[in-house]
């Protein structure tokens, strides 16, 4: 493992290295706490005790709750990171998620669950995008697709780990044990090296995580919206499809009991394979957006057979879980979307464009609640044709970014404007 960069170019010349064994450790524990609500949240529940539809109502409340949470600190955190740096931002992110984290064991009732919940998404959602940010920043451009894809499988490692806790631990400790790790990560972050390309633009006379150049110019503002459902697309399985699989498998006949902490961690396992497969497709064809085209059909085929009354037994429900992660778009997508933004607004648009596609599961979840009187399965079916068609026509206008340098502006973004002053 390369332990620093090039001295001339401040670039590493390895693809997994310092930086993204710990940046990826961070979006470990994104991971990891975002998908142990998803695992725990009927255990969790059931013994605050509600049961039945309460349960699975508030258990969405919950979880819109941690991403509001999540899209409100994304804002800060990408902000933070254009303005003070990627290191710092990610050092102050973990900090709130770990103390908070640690609280999360010992709620009592479903109010003080939702407040934590969402004070815990703040902190958590700088993580993913700084670290990707900082990550693309560090590594030659040859070697960026692959970069990625290990720190994305680092992100994977932390849901399976959330999701085979529950098996072994009880879900207060999971909590605790996740907000420990998180402050031992605090020490790790102290080797991490800025970015040159960081250091280089705050030299400058650029304003830096400017929300107006992001979303006040047209050109930024379009690649901003055309990057959301990329991602969405993923959400709606994990975040979804996944992590209502208990319910799906009722409604669709399945024969044996489902756990959504199962299958999400077969899911992620699997997903490992995905990122290599998709950064390997993309070297092969020398295109992302082919690539991420064949996956969002993919998941699209999937999710319709995964909504079908097969009365498949569990061993093939888990098994559409595992196919689902052979389709994941996370090293690809978030590739694509570091790619698509100059330096002082890359860490804004990075980190809060992720988690505007978390939020996504907000609006699918108010659908199914709306949708839910035509049963859960038609409700899924239409609001994922709705998910997958929208990501399709999405990666269709973006342009192609395989390749790209991250010294130069990405063409039609809006030039760097003057700090009034400077």
């Amino acid at each position: 493992m390369q332990s620093q960069p090039d001295s001339n170019s401040g670039l590493y010349n390895s693809a997994f290295n310092l930086t993204v064994l710990v940046a990826g450790l961070g979006y470990f524990i994104d991971t990891f706490d975002f998908f142990l609500y998803n695992s725990m949240r009927v255990v969790s529940l059931t013994e605050l005790g509600l049961t039945g539809y309460g349960l699975t109502k508030t258990g969405i409340f919950i979880l819109n709750f941690q991403i509001s949470g999540a899209l409100v600190g994304s804002f800060f955190w990408g902000i933070l990171g254009d303005r003070i740096g990627r290191k710092k931002a990610l050092l102050g992110s973990i900090l709130i998620y770990s103390v908070f984290m640690i609280i999360n064991g010992f709620v009592r009732d479903p109010v003080s669950y939702e407040i934590v919940r969402f004070l815990i998404g703040f902190g958590v959602a700088g993580e993913v995008g700084l670290g990707a940010t900082l990550v693309a920043e560090t590594v030659r451009s040859s070697k960026r697709t692959y970069a990625l894809m290990f720190f994305t499988v680092m992100g994977v490692l932390g849901v399976v780990v959330a999701g085979t806790s529950l098996e072994f631990l009880p879900w207060r400790a999971s909590c605790i044990i996740g907000g420990v790790i998180g402050l031992l990560l605090l020490t790790l972050r102290s080797v991490l090296f800025e970015s040159r390309m960081f250091i280089d633009t705050a030299r400058k006379n650029a304003q830096r995580g400017s929300l107006r150049q992001l979303l006040g110019t047209f050109p930024n503002l379009r690649r901003y919206v055309l990057c959301v459902p990329l991602l969405g697309c993923n959400f709606f399985v994990t975040g979804v499809l996944l992590t209502l699989a208990p319910e799906i498998a009722i409604a669709t006949g399945v024969q044996g009991l489902i756990k959504a902490n199962v299958a999400l961690a077969i899911y992620f396992s699997a997903a490992a394979f995905g990122d290599w497969l998709g950064a390997w497709l993309s070297d092969l064809l020398k295109s992302r957006k082919i690539v991420v085209a064949i996956f969002i059909l993919g998941n699209m085929l999937l999710a319709l057979l995964f909504l079908q009354k097969l009365s498949v037994d569990a061993s093939a429900f888990y098994f559409l879980c595992a196919a689902f992660g052979l389709f994941n778009l996370w090293a690809l997508a978030g590739t694509i979307l570091v790619e698509q933004f100059p330096t002082e607004l890359r860490a804004t648009a990075s980190t809060s464009n992720i988690n505007c596609s978390r939020a996504t599961v907000i609006l699918m979840n108010l659908a199914l609640l709306a949708f839910k009187p035509f049963g859960i399965t038609t409700a899924l079916l239409i609001i994922g044709a709705s998910v997958f068609a929208l990501a399709l026509f999405c990666i269709w206008q973006l342009p192609e970014s395989y390749g790209r340098s991250l010294d130069e502006d990405p063409q039609g973004s809006a030039p760097p404007a003057p700090i009034p002053g400077g």
